[in-house]
């Protein structure tokens, strides 16, 4: 039975690249470790770069006003964050911690462009990724707008579970949850409640266990359809 960690469930630009092109990426990184909680880049860092992650995790957020840290996701082994420094020129918009003992593959600018120039086909799986990126963030919106947290909470969950059997344990928090969604503990662990209520979970010490994972799609696409095109 699978174990996962809290991330959306979008396959990882490493998995997706044939191995020449992955081989030399990875031989153009230099690999760094970092212990858990360690900080791998700040919000507004302006050195671009494409971050790779080999072992371990990655939690991507900001600290909020009030102090608290708002974690938008935690990206796992083959998965990527930096892309929009070297395409966009754009300053790195979120703090990303170690998620325990972790390896990140840093590729500098110069050696990724010079990358480029050999591999040019690397760009189109770079675009590819940033597109699944983009289109998650805007369903994620979506459904901020649009749904109830009972429901985006347990799409969230269906989302972490994409890929796996029809089982699934994870390895998370009600406040790692919350934190995800924005919204308050409490009202996390009401949701959960009624999930469980309906038996589409089981909650335990920092996991939410999910005997079915095609029952819990099933309950979440009833609840999230739009109206039809047209």
């Amino acid at each position: 039975m699978p174990t996962r960690t809290l991330e959306f469930g979008l396959r990882g630009l490493l998995d997706a690249l044939p191995d020449p092109i992955r081989k030399a990426l990875e031989a153009a990184a230099v690999p760094i470790r970092y212990r858990d909680g360690a900080l791998i880049q700040s919000r507004g860092d302006s050195t671009p770069g494409l971050s790779m992650v080999r072992t371990g995790a990655v939690r991507i957020g900001n600290i909020g006003a009030d102090g608290s840290h708002l974690t938008t996701a935690v990206f796992g082994a083959g998965q990527t964050f930096g892309e929009m420094t070297l395409f966009g020129e754009l300053p790195r918009t979120f703090d990303a911690r170690a998620f325990g003992p972790t390896t990140i593959d840093h590729v500098s600018q110069v050696r990724f462009e010079h990358l480029l120039d050999e591999q040019p086909e690397l760009g189109r799986f770079i675009l590819r990724s940033l597109s699944l990126q983009l289109h998650a963030a805007l369903e994620f919106i979506d459904d901020a707008r649009r749904l109830p947290l009972l429901v985006r909470v347990a799409k969230l969950l269906a989302d972490m579970t994409r890929v796996g059997s029809d089982k699934a344990t994870l390895e998370t928090t009600q406040s790692a949850v919350a934190n995800t969604l924005g919204v308050t503990r409490v009202s996390v662990a009401n949701a959960l409640a009624e999930l469980e209520r309906e038996g589409l979970l089981r909650r335990g010490y920092a996991r939410i266990e999910i005997p079915n994972l095609h029952a819990l799609r099933q309950w979440v696409d009833a609840r999230s359809e739009l109206a039809p095109v047209g």
